[in-house]
């Protein structure tokens, strides 16, 4: 069976979860990627064709719309900013819980902040689903 799109699923890969979380305000191209390069601290770099493939499948999606912006490109062209809808702040809102869940779990199976650690070989087939997290 095919592995389902994070477009459908809502669990998002992180550069699209980056991608989006960046356009909770309106912005170019561009300056999503000089972002998200700043932000990480140079950790995460995403490339132009990965980010306006991103931005189209978003779009696609219905989760980020296009805003002509009044200013003009440097050839004269039509400049489009970027801006999450309703409905991609919603699926941020849930992607977001989805990772804090999954850190509480890795904290506590790691040490987290008091040094104890989990049973890890406790962690059985089964025994720890979803709605554990």
């Amino acid at each position: 069976m095919a592995k389902r799109s994070p477009y459908e699923t809502g669990e998002l890969s992180d550069s699209i979860f980056l991608i989006l979380l960046a356009t909770l305000e309106p912005v170019h191209g561009y300056r999503i990627m000089q972002g998200i390069k700043e932000s990480t601290q140079g950790t995460v770099e995403i490339g132009p064709a990965t980010m306006y493939t991103t931005l189209k499948k978003l779009k696609g999606a219905g989760w980020i719309a296009e805003i002509a912006d009044a200013a003009e490109g440097p050839e004269g062209e039509s400049r489009i900013r970027y801006a999450a809808t309703d409905e991609g702040r919603a699926v941020l809102r849930r992607d977001f819980e989805r990772r804090r869940r999954l850190m509480v779990l890795a904290e506590g199976l790691l040490g987290g902040k008091d040094g104890n650690t989990a049973d890890i070989g406790a962690m059985g087939e089964g025994e720890h689903g979803e709605d554990d997290l």
